[in-house]
């Protein structure tokens, strides 16, 4: 037995001398399919392939085009979990067991494991366990099957997207390299938002609804109002175009699970936006989902382990008219992008500009071009666009004495680029 790490460099001396290759996967991606690309026309190439991982449909059509001999494994109750790649030069055969799903990271990227034999009895038992499995649990790959799962792909790509948000971002926060401290590790005499107000979303509180975590957040929203008190007259003060929400009730987030808010509530925010004209204006004409939650807006947040500000262009599935008119400019306004280049610039270092999960640092462009590259990528459907950076919980500059300075300090550099990604009807 022999451990290898990288399957690729394996597969670049192995998959061209093949004479037969067998290939069970409990995850399938058109990447992972071109490693075989380099096959003898007259190799015996045949593949296993399970759907309980997002498997691609058109890595199942570029089997079916290819005239692959391929079967799904489709069975009422097993979840095809197995990494298998046996390899036949003449008599002898060459086998791979391990993590490494059939895709690129599987293959190439990702840090996995995997044992390489060539021992005769252990392949000969892996051949027969393939042959076993592909035989009598296999269903032939037909195109009415792969219109039938490209259904079901669509729905669970979403809901894959999220969750890796979601990992990304819990190793971002307790990732050891990262040297997060815990929240009892802070400081916070003459904090404005004391530990109370970030344990509230610390543990299984965001999707608990007891009295208990409720009242926690109600805390947080009491503070964010105190905090509105004092910022918005500075606002007012400076003649913006931004509001706070007509509705009192909704010039925060909830600190209640409902029909408005996020089955997850990992944070409370205080947002200011549109006037009430202005969103009558966009639901008369797009329709009544165009209340201020689906409007760009300045805004600052609460989470479990730091405040952050921020400008957020659009929720996932909001702002379809601002991101839009940004795209139309990025595309024919060149003077719109040096303008955008050079707000972003203008950010204190620690700013992020966050499209379609991928967070850079404001100053990592290196011209306009990789800028606007970069945020054509956004999908208004699918993801946030946000740019804004954080505060740790015992940053002076977020104390009772400096919070009102210190969010103002920042809108004032965000508010020309609300102005500039600012659609009109």
């Amino acid at each position: 037995m022999q451990k290898v790490l990288r399957l690729k460099s394996e597969f670049e001396r192995i998959v061209h001398r093949a004479d037969e290759i067998l290939v069970a996967s409990a995850m399938l991606t058109s990447d992972g399919v071109g490693y075989f690309d380099n096959r003898k026309k007259d190799c015996i190439f045949s593949v296993l392939v399970g759907i309980d991982l997002p498997t691609q449909p058109k890595a199942l059509q570029k089997l079916l085009d290819d005239s692959i001999d391929a079967k799904v494994h489709n069975i009422k109750g097993q979840f095809f979990h197995p990494k298998v790649y046996l390899f036949r030069n003449g008599e002898h055969w060459t086998g791979f067991v391990g993590s490494g799903n059939c895709t690129r990271g599987g293959i190439e990227s990702n840090l996995e494991m995997t044992l390489k034999t060539e021992d005769e009895h252990v392949t000969a038992d892996l051949v027969k366990w393939f042959n076993l499995y592909y035989q009598k649990h296999g269903t032939n790959l037909t195109q009415e099957f792969i219109d039938d799962y490209e259904v079901l792909f669509s729905a669970r790509k979403y809901l894959e997207e999220e969750l890796r948000a979601k990992v990304s971002s819990f190793k971002n926060e307790t990732g050891v390299s990262k040297g997060r401290r815990k929240l009892s590790d802070y400081v916070f005499t003459n904090q404005f938002f004391q530990f109370e107000h970030y344990n509230a979303f610390t543990g299984r509180k965001p999707i608990l609804d007891t009295p208990e975590t409720r009242q926690e957040r109600f805390k947080v929203q009491e503070k964010l109002l105190e905090l509105h008190k004092k910022l918005y007259p500075e606002i007012q003060k400076r003649g913006w175009d931004v509001y706070e929400h007509h509705m009192p009730q909704h010039i925060t987030s909830s600190y209640r699970h409902n029909e408005r808010a996020s089955k997850e509530l990992d944070a409370l925010w205080l947002h200011y936006g549109r006037g009430e004209e202005e969103l009558a204006a966009y639901q008369n004409a797009y329709g009544d989902n165009m209340t201020s939650l689906f409007h760009m807006r300045l805004e600052v947040l609460v989470f479990k382990s730091h405040l952050w500000i921020e400008l957020r262009v659009g929720k996932r599935d909001g702002s379809y008219p601002d991101r839009g008119y940004i795209k139309e400019q990025l595309k024919s306004n060149k003077v719109f992008t040096s303008e955008y280049l050079m707000l972003l610039q203008e950010l204190d270092k620690p700013f992020t500009l966050t499209i379609a999960n991928q967070e850079v640092p404001v100053h990592d462009f290196e011209d306009k071009e990789a800028l606007k590259q970069f945020t054509l990528q956004d999908n208004p459907s699918k993801y946030y666009f946000r740019i804004g950076r954080e505060y740790q919980p015992d940053d002076k500059a977020i104390s009772n004495q400096q919070i009102v300075s210190t969010i103002m300090k920042d809108f004032e550099k965000l508010y020309p680029i609300y102005q500039l990604f600012k659609h009109s009807l």
